[in-house]
């Protein structure tokens, strides 16, 4: 999909002066209520939400460029971003936060069955739907009617993954591989920064000898000198989202999350409706039980998703591309409720999406964020062709 229009376009006022009252608002009711992390969390919050709409910074649609046409200016920015983070997270994780007296951890989850099924799941979907877990908000945010569609489809397959949990974590399982746990800071950059240097190279490569790209110079280009309203360099959104989740690491006391809002959210709507969701074994572990028990407002990726949806609502109101719709037939109502639905169960059982288990599991050392990597990558492939049937 496309954000911006070559021309620059009327400031949407009335939508701006709405985004900005509400921002106003609820960070009086996040301070005043929970207290300053939530406050610092829902900023933080924002800045994503606005960095990801001006850089236009998608995973579904950059995979998909690639994929199509070798065009590898989107990844070889989330390489960066990657290798970025992955120096940053390495020096903080096990430090204390500079924001509360705590010991900020990483995204560390399981090497399992279960995240190789559900992160082939979740990119073979998100291709369908139309965006990733961050993708999907900050579209949403922006007044895309399909995305909206997706997101709501997105919550009942999160509910769902929690109530399958049991079966899936019964697979087999390495359980949780930490790279800093088990080598030294020097090994496990070196093997990070390899990586990420190889594959770099690789799709830079494919692209060059496909479209005869002759630099890199495609994703430092600024292609509007206003950067209030005109878009931003994939460059910049890299540094910036590495800024934002290093700052989330400190007001949270743990990297940048998305999807388990989603989960939540549906079992307290279910919960509303006299579905017993405290009975499933997700929902008793130790975080999700807390997490269901207190307000929504108590939840930091709740307030952090609020915070994506605000900031995207006045990027896009800014640029003047608030309300771009999308006209919704019956086939991309059928694209994005499956795209959703699968999204949110396949991000369950691969303990996070493109952010949590992808951009902050590897930033974190777990190895769970590289077989993330490569399994959604491999089912975006075959999501890309079953686009044709739905677009």
């Amino acid at each position: 999909y496309k954000l911006f229009m070559i021309a620059v376009k009327k400031i949407e006022t009335p939508i701006v002066l709405f985004g900005v009252i509400f921002t106003i608002l609820f960070s009086y009711i996040a301070y005043s209520t929970i207290g300053l992390r939530h406050f610092l969390v829902f900023a933080i919050g924002i800045g994503l939400g606005f960095t990801l709409y001006k850089a236009a910074f998608g995973f579904t649609g950059g995979w998909r460029n690639f994929i199509e046409k070798r065009d590898s200016s989107a990844l070889r920015a989330q390489f960066l971003m990657l290798a970025l983070a992955a120096i940053v997270f390495s020096f903080v994780i096990g430090s204390k936060s500079f924001v509360y007296d705590g010991t900020i951890v990483g995204a560390i989850a399981p090497v399992s069955l279960s995240v190789v099924i559900g992160s082939f799941m979740f990119g073979l979907a998100m291709q369908l739907g139309g965006g990733c877990g961050s993708g999907t908000l900050f579209t949403a945010g922006s007044g895309n009617t399909k995305m909206v569609i997706t997101l709501f489809f997105f919550i009942i397959g999160s509910v769902a993954g929690t109530y399958h949990f049991t079966f899936w974590s019964s697979l087999p399982s390495l359980g949780g591989i930490s790279l800093l746990d088990n080598y030294t800071l020097v090994e496990t950059l070196t093997f990070q920064l390899g990586l990420i240097t190889i594959l770099y190279l690789i799709v830079f490569i494919l692209d060059k000898k496909k479209n005869k790209i002759t630099d890199h110079n495609n994703i430092f280009r600024f292609a509007s000198s206003n950067l209030l309203r005109g878009p931003w360099p994939l460059f910049l959104g890299s540094v910036l989202l590495v800024l934002l989740n290093f700052l989330m690491l400190h007001a949270a006391g743990h990297p940048w999350s998305v999807t388990f809002s989603f989960g939540l959210w549906g079992a307290k709507l279910a919960t509303l409706i006299g579905v017993d969701v405290s009975s499933w074994d997700y929902w008793q572990l130790s975080y999700p039980a807390v997490a269901l028990e207190n307000s929504l407002l108590a939840d930091p990726t709740t307030v952090s998703n609020l915070g994506i949806i605000l900031g995207a609502l006045i990027a896009s109101a800014l640029s003047g591309n608030f309300s771009n719709q999308i006209k919704i037939d019956k086939k991309l109502f059928l694209a994005a409720m499956i795209g959703g639905f699968f999204m949110g169960y396949g991000a369950r059982l691969a303990f996070g999406c493109n952010i949590g288990a992808l951009f902050s599991g590897i930033a974190s050392g777990s190895m769970h964020g590289w077989v993330w990597f490569l399994f959604a990558f491999m089912g975006s492939y075959f999501g890309v062709k079953a686009r044709k049937f739905f677009y």
